[in-house]
């Protein structure tokens, strides 16, 4: 069966002219009034870029201890590793409201040149997007520098702070849903489909993603996503939706799990694809992308019916794997059946124990370096007659 020849992309210049933005799509990674960040840049920033540095480190320093003990683990994973946006919001309100008193020298004077920075006019954004084209990176735009206070949330032993010229990061906004998927796909490792199963949020919500271990999401109802399908009048969508129809099993699976929910579900995969052209279609001519009260009832609806999945999902498991359970005082207790304070509390023993572990290897190492040193002193010591053996304890 053939197909529609498949929309190209809009640049993000269009898009933002599409939905009659005279600045930039929520959180885009773009400099506005370049000429002008450059100049309060050059005059505040730059001559103090070290002491910047030293502040920003400063700031994460008194926050780590609080937002690992917040979240000491996240889908499997120790602080920092994986919490960017969390580590980003809570450095950009510390920053608000920090006292230059309780910084070093240097991160004091870092602090003073950023707030006369912010009062003479210049740019402090959360920017989200593209990073060297791997990653999905959240970071700030400063004037015309490109700050990531969560350098080390990939790799942990990477510094925590980088700096660079925003022009040098290679950091770029997401194009289109094409773009979107292919990092995805590289940097989550998700299957990602065409949504030809709920039609009516197709043109918000154009894919489908399946995880490695099964779970099944619908995106991406973020903010930024939402506005860049809507400045194109949702034709980005429309250029996923041209694809061939999801593969039947998986439309199956989600039908199944949203089946009795008040859903309205086409009966196949090649009929939920015409049905949500059409609704991109319908919407453009409603001139619906022009309504930002869109936005309010799309995020909700998504995150329901992501719930939905969800719970679908983890029903599935448990039909295919027994209930995991755990021991505590001579007392087998279903871990599915514990509160969400009780699984954070276990999450957080289990992170614990696997550092003193950790600790544990590591004094065995030393000792077993020390005793070696030891003997390598003895060796290397003159015999004196009549001397004792040496005691180092």
């Amino acid at each position: 069966m053939g197909y529609a020849k498949t929309p190209v992309g809009a640049s993000p210049a269009r898009l933002r002219k599409g939905l009659g933005l005279m600045g930039s799509l929520p959180n885009e990674p773009r400099i506005l009034d370049h000429d002008a960040q450059a100049a309060l840049t050059a005059r505040y920033l730059l001559p103090a870029l070290s002491d910047l540095e030293a502040c920003l480190l400063a700031v994460r320093g008194q926050l780590d201890l609080e937002l690992e003990c917040l979240q000491p683990v996240k889908l499997g994973k120790p602080y920092p590793v994986g919490q960017c946006l969390e580590i980003a919001l809570a450095v950009e309100k510390a920053l608000r409201r920090v006292d230059a008193a309780s910084l070093p020298v240097d991160a004091a004077a870092g602090l003073r040149a950023l707030r006369a920075f912010l009062r003479a006019g210049g740019a402090f954004r959360q920017v989200w997007g593209d990073l060297r084209g791997q990653y999905f990176q959240n970071a700030f735009q400063l004037g015309t520098l490109y700050i990531d206070v969560a350098n080390d949330t990939v790799t942990p032993t990477k510094p925590k702070v980088e700096i660079l010229p925003f022009d040098e990061a290679q950091f770029v906004p997401i194009r289109d849903f094409g773009h979107f998927r292919q990092i995805a796909a590289s940097y989550w490792q998700d299957q990602i489909y065409p949504n030809h199963v709920l039609p009516e949020l197709a043109p918000h919500c154009p894919l489908i993603h399946v995880s490695k271990t099964g779970s099944i999401r619908l995106h991406d109802a973020t903010q930024y996503m939402l506005a860049m399908t809507r400045s194109d009048a949702f034709r980005p969508s429309e250029a996923v939706l041209y694809e061939v129809p999801m593969p039947a099993a998986l439309f199956e699976q989600v039908r199944s799990a949203l089946a009795g929910q008040g859903h309205r579900l086409p009966a196949d995969p090649e009929q939920g694809r015409r049905l949500a052209l059409q609704h991109c279609r319908h919407f453009r001519a409603k001139r619906a992308h022009r309504q930002p009260s869109t936005v309010s009832w799309v995020i909700p609806a998504v995150q329901h019916i992501n719930r939905q999945l969800a719970q679908w999902c983890h029903a599935q498991t448990q039909q295919e794997n027994p209930m995991p359970t755990i021991k505590i005082d001579n007392v087998d207790y279903d871990l599915d059946s514990l509160s969400d304070d009780a699984k954070a509390q276990l999450q957080s023993i289990q992170f614990v124990d696997q550092e003193l572990a950790k600790l544990q290897m590591q004094v065995a190492a030393m000792q077993t370096a020390r005793n070696a040193y030891v003997n390598a002193l003895k060796a290397a010591l003159p015999v004196v007659p009549g001397s004792d053996t040496i005691k180092l304890s």
